[in-house]
């Protein structure tokens, strides 16, 4: 119950901020969904969906069509379109509650999880560190955030329990809401590895649940392969947004020593995001399971592979055992937390009314 009340509170804070914010500050045109435009007026809940949500409305509404489109994994789209057939249509609205549902269930199971592994306490700052992130409004926006954070939650709840095959599945739908969701294998490998005490002679049926968690991208790739004759067209379409594979040390250089002064206020927070989790990860590798440090790794290091570490601040919402290092680092750090958690709501709701006024944020 208490969960719910601070997701309540936190969402219902979020929308009446956001909407004032929408009525003090300037609107911002470009084109998406909710923004002002040429014979367009300003929509409040729509505007929940620019940017990105954008293109996963298209994709639900009238399939893939633009080659830039098949970035945007699937199961986010199929979603929104099954469950718009019972509620007339509405596509924007099916949108909206799978995503406000999904990250309810995720904080709760989010919650046990770090609890059972941990204790309560740490469970709590892991929470509250969470949805006070400067990007946490993402998980409640028309986009795919919150439903991979809930795969990804049920995903290490199961392997906890020991339950491999329930774990693979939900880490196959990962697979197929987002690229990243294919380094679940990691830890569904290293739990099941555990599970025999990493002796062949101990192999059983489990070991299935391995391929089973790749089964999400696979299909998607086959569906390209089919269509393009390239499995990997996700990849190929990134250019569309000027991305390429590149050594992320080099990219985060750049953002360190180019124009150190003349940057967007976009750049900044990007590469200090960044680097905090990449810092927060380095001091607790021994902190947290070994599969759970390199998932996150993962998922900090491939995105910023890209030559851009535009978006980062949205994708380090994925790296979720990072957050329970940060309920560990918390810890008897009252100071700290009052700190850190005033400072990220504050951000948070400044870069959440840029957002909904129609600014890029991340």
């Amino acid at each position: 119950m208490k969960i719910l009340k601070l997701f309540l509170f936190w969402r219902i804070g979020l929308i009446i901020l956001t909407f004032l914010g929408s009525l003090i500050f300037p609107l911002v045109e470009n084109g998406g969904i909710g923004a002002i435009g040429a014979g367009r007026e300003f929509d409040f809940w729509a505007s929940w969906a620019q940017w990105d949500g954008g293109h996963f409305y298209n994709i639900a509404k009238f399939g893939y069509s633009g080659p830039n489109e098949y970035a945007f994994f699937p199961l986010f789209p199929l979603l929104i379109k099954f469950f718009s057939l019972i509620l007339f249509g509405n596509l924007l609205l099916a949108g909206f509650l799978i995503s406000n549902i999904a990250f309810l269930i995720f904080l709760y199971i989010f919650y046990e999880l770090v609890k059972s592994k941990y204790n309560q306490k740490t469970a709590t700052r892991a929470l509250i560190t969470l949805i006070s992130f400067p990007t946490a409004y993402f998980a409640v926006a028309f986009y795919s955030e919150p439903l991979f954070l809930l795969l990804s939650a049920l995903t290490f709840l199961l392997l906890e329990k020991r339950k491999f095959i329930e774990a693979a599945i939900f880490a196959s739908f990962a697979s197929f809401t987002r690229f990243v969701g294919i380094f679940l294998v990691i830890p569904v490998t290293f739990y099941y590895l555990e599970s025999i005490k990493f002796s062949f002679r101990n192999l059983n049926l489990n070991i299935i649940s391995i391929p089973i968690s790749l089964t999400g991208i696979i299909s998607y790739c086959l569906y390209l392969f089919l269509k393009f004759q390239d499995p990997f067209y996700f990849l190929t379409v990134e250019s569309t947004w000027h991305r390429s594979i590149t050594n992320p040390a080099t990219t985060i250089y750049y953002y360190l020593t180019e124009n150190v002064t003349n940057k967007p206020f976009n750049d900044y927070l990007d590469v200090f995001l960044t680097l905090a989790f990449l810092i927060i990860l380095g001091f607790g590798i021994r902190k947290i399971s070994l599969s759970w440090w390199l998932f996150s790794l993962l998922v900090i290091i491939v995105p910023a592979s890209t030559g851009t570490l535009t978006s980062m601040p949205r994708y380090l919402l994925g790296a979720i055992p990072v957050f329970v290092l940060a309920g560990i680092y918390l810890k008897d750090r009252q100071f700290m937390q009052i700190f850190i958690w005033s400072s990220s709501l504050i951000l948070q709701v400044v870069l959440a009314v840029m957002f909904v006024n129609g600014r890029w944020t991340a």
